[in-house]
């Protein structure tokens, strides 16, 4: 008696040497394409990103109003408001400013001083105080 062979078992083997005809070489690659802006591309210098906020705070001053502060990377700017959702006026670190022709770069304080349109702010972004004027206004110390 002779065993029959089903089909069922032939066809994973059927189509394994399908499949093997059908490989293709990889392409031959003819020439190289290259970028006619590449060297423009290569003398631009990196442009650095924009300061992100690091931290958000609510501070209560000396004469009971609050200001909100956002600080930035870097120590590098502060954005300050003096309610909830108004929109933040920057104020750039002094240390980073840009030197006037003829000065020389001021030395970075232990603590960043902030200021610009009438506002000062003295404090890092750690800190649980910070002392802060207004136009017009003296420092006053300002707790989170």
């Amino acid at each position: 008696m002779k065993k029959a062979i089903s089909p069922l078992a032939v066809a994973p083997l059927a189509a394994l040497i399908a499949l093997a005809g059908c490989s293709e070489p990889e392409p031959e690659v003819v020439g190289e394409m290259s970028d006619p802006e590449a060297e423009e591309i290569e003398e631009l210098t990196p442009e650095e990103l924009p300061p992100m906020r690091t931290r958000e705070a609510s501070f209560r001053c000396d004469d009971n109003s609050v200001v909100y502060v956002s600080f930035y990377t870097n120590d590098s700017q502060v954005g300050v408001a003096m309610e909830q959702d108004a929109v933040q006026t920057i104020l750039p670190n002094e240390a980073m400013a840009e030197p006037a022709e003829g000065e020389e770069a001021a030395e970075p304080a232990a603590t960043p001083t902030y200021s610009g349109e009438g506002y000062t702010l003295v404090g890092a972004s750690d800190a649980a105080s910070i002392q802060f004027a207004r136009a017009g206004g003296g420092l006053q110390t300002c707790d989170s």
